[in-house]
This record gives structure tokens, C-alpha cells and sequence, in this order.
């Protein structure tokens, strides 16, 4: 197989992926399809020296968060320990993989619940923030996270308990707007 059908292959089949994985990362959250063209252009010029043992999405991941870095350094912007806000929710009811309930009431429910959590996500820093969308939304294994972010898989542990418990308290505070507790519906 050619060298662009092939990375032009793996990558119609984790687009989806590193789309949010860029979004996740990207400051200003409207620079993110930017980070991700580059990102792409990164990977496919150095296509070659992908192991094919390793996941791919895994790989771009890191050729990924390694753009964010260089464009933060560049920009010199805010440090990565601080909190972002106003990223915008990437609920969609097109995902195949969203399982659509049949009462109109439970899909109006199931959204607002996801809704909830995509807003206490985007509410942690953005160490922890990466690491639990790594793992709890794309799955990936705490080595490969580790290798991902270039940290011992200690620090991706605790990161990710540390994002947990912070996440489980944002989602059952008081919420400090409204009033009422946030609430997710089973």
C-alpha cells in the first residue's frame, strides 16, 4: 500500500478521535482544527518512522499534544496547569456510537446528563483533563497515556485519580449559577 493511502487509511479511522482530542487540547478553543491540520501534516511527513506494532491513534495522539506544545511555547500564552473555559460541548446525536433511547424524554434526559459531564470535564486543569479523556473517554491504556504525555505511568495514575475525584465533586456540588445541585439522571 502507498505511504498516503495507508496514513490517509489509519486516519479516516480514528478522525473522530483526534478531532476531540485536539479540541481537548486546543487554546483558543477555536484554533483547534488548526492544530489538528498541523498535527496531520506532522504525522504524514514523518509517516515512516511509525511502528506499525504500536496504535496509531496512540502516535498521533503524541505528535498531537507535541504541536500543542510547540504553538504554546511559541504563543508563550497561559501556563498548561491553568483551567480553560468556553470550550464548547461535542454532543451529537449523529455519533454511532450514542445509543439513542426511543421516548423523546429519555434522549432530552441523556443529554442534558452528558451535557453535565462534558461541562465538569472541561471545568478541570488541563493535566488532569488530558489524562481522563485519554483513558475513561478514548480508552487508551495507562502505558500508552504515559507515553503520550511523556510521564511515568505513576503520575498518569495519580493524575487520573486526582481528575476523577475532582470531576466526581463538580458533578455533585451545588452549583454555583443556578443554585440547584447538579443533577445526572440515571
Amino acid at each position: 500500500m502507498e505511504k498516503g493511502a495507508e496514513f490517509q487509511a489509519h486516519v479516516s479511522s480514528s478522525l473522530d478521535s483526534l478531532h476531540n482530542y485536539a479540541l481537548l487540547l486546543a487554546r483558543p478553543p477555536e484554533d483547534y482544527e488548526d492544530l489538528l491540520q498541523e498535527s496531520l501534516i506532522r504525522g504524514f511527513r514523518g509517516f515512516e518512522s511509525f511502528d506499525q506494532a504500536l496504535p496509531f491513534k496512540a502516535w498521533m495522539f503524541a505528535i498531537i499534544r507535541n504541536t500543542y506544545i510547540d504553538r504554546h511555547r511559541r504563543r508563550k500564552a497561559r501556563p498548561l496547569e491553568e483551567p480553560l473555559e468556553g470550550q464548547q460541548p461535542s454532543v451529537s446525536l449523529d455519533n454511532p456510537l450514542y445509543s439513542i433511547p426511543l421516548a423523546p424524554e429519555d434522549i432530552l434526559l441523556r443529554q442534558e446528563a452528558i451535557e453535565h459531564v462534558r461541562e465538569a470535564i472541561r471545568r478541570l486543569p488541563v493535566l488532569m483533563r488530558e489524562v481522563v479523556e485519554l483513558r475513561d473517554i478514548e480508552g487508551l491504556s495507562y502505558r500508552v497515556i504515559a507515553t503520550i504525555v511523556g510521564r511515568p505511568v505513576g503520575t498518569v495514575m495519580s493524575r487520573l485519580y486526582r481528575g476523577r475525584n475532582l470531576l466526581r465533586t463538580y458533578l455533585v456540588e451545588p452549583r454555583r449559577q443556578d443554585g440547584p445541585a447538579t443533577w445526572i439522571p440515571s
